[in-house]
C-alpha cells in the first residue's frame, strides 16, 4: 500500500500562520504590503521606512545664504547637530522645528527618531557658503580746477593763465618734457595732447 506524502509549500505556511493569529511585523516598509490572503482576513499590512532624514536644498556649494528644511516620513523627531557631534534619539542634539539659517559654511548632522525607540542612521549634509564680496566703489568725479591724466599730477601749478596767452605758451612747448613746464597744464611732466584738452576745458577770455 502506497503512503500519501503530504507536501507543503512555503506560502501555504505563510498563509495559515496569518490565519492562526502570528502578527506580521513591517516596521522598516513603507505603505502596504499584499499579505496574500483575502480582504476579509486582512490583506494589507501597514508600516513606515526607517530612514535618516532628508534636506533640502541639497549638500553642495552656494553663494549665498541657505535655509535647509529637514523632513523624515513617519518620524516622531528629527535631532541635529552643527558643531561636528553625533546627534542621537531620544533627545541629543536639536530637536528640529524650522528651517535651519547656513549663513556659512557648516555641516549638519541629523537622525531620525521614530516610536518604540527605533531611530535611523546619521545623515551628514555639509554646506559651503561662498558669498562674492561686492563691488569696490569707483572713483568719484572730480572738481575744482583741476586736470589729472595718465599718472600724473593732479594739480595745476605751472601756469594760471589761460586763453589765448596759454595757448601761445601751448604751442612753444609743445612736445617738450621735464620739470616746470610753463604749459604742463596737467604737471604729468610732458607737454602734449593732455595739456590741450585741459587748456580748452579751462578757457578763459
Amino acid at each position: 500500500m502506497k503512503k500519501n506524502i503530504l507536501k507543503i509549500s512555503f506560502p501555504v505556511i505563510l498563509i495559515s500562520l496569518l490565519v492562526l493569529g502570528n502578527t506580521a511585523l513591517a516596521s522598516e516598509v513603507t505603505g502596504k504590503l499584499s499579505t496574500g490572503l483575502s480582504a476579509t482576513n486582512g490583506d494589507t499590512v501597514n508600516g513606515v521606512v526607517i530612514a535618516p532624514p532628508v534636506a533640502s536644498p541639497v549638500a553642495g556649494s552656494y553663494t549665498s545664504a541657505q535655509s535647509v528644511g529637514l523632513t523624515a516620513d513617519g518620524a516622531t523627531h528629527i535631532y541635529y547637530t552643527i558643531d561636528g557631534t553625533t546627534p542621537a534619539c531620544p533627545s541629543t542634539g536639536t530637536l528640529y522645528s524650522s528651517p535651519i539659517s547656513v549663513a556659512s559654511s557648516l555641516t549638519i548632522n541629523a537622525i531620525s527618531c521614530y516610536p518604540q525607540s527605533k531611530s535611523s542612521t546619521v545623515a551628514t549634509y555639509a554646506y559651503t557658503i561662498n558669498i562674492a564680496p561686492p563691488p569696490s566703489g569707483g572713483g568719484g568725479g572730480g572738481g575744482g580746477g583741476s586736470y589729472s591724466s595718465g599718472g600724473g599730477s593732479a594739480a595745476v601749478t605751472v601756469n594760471t593763465t589761460h586763453g589765448i596767452t596759454g595757448f601761445v605758451t601751448l604751442m612753444a612747448d609743445w612736445g617738450k618734457t621735464g620739470a616746470g613746464l610753463a604749459a604742463d597744464f596737467n604737471g604729468d611732466g610732458k607737454v602734449d595732447i593732455m595739456d590741450f584738452v585741459w587748456l580748452m576745458a579751462n578757457w578763459t577770455k
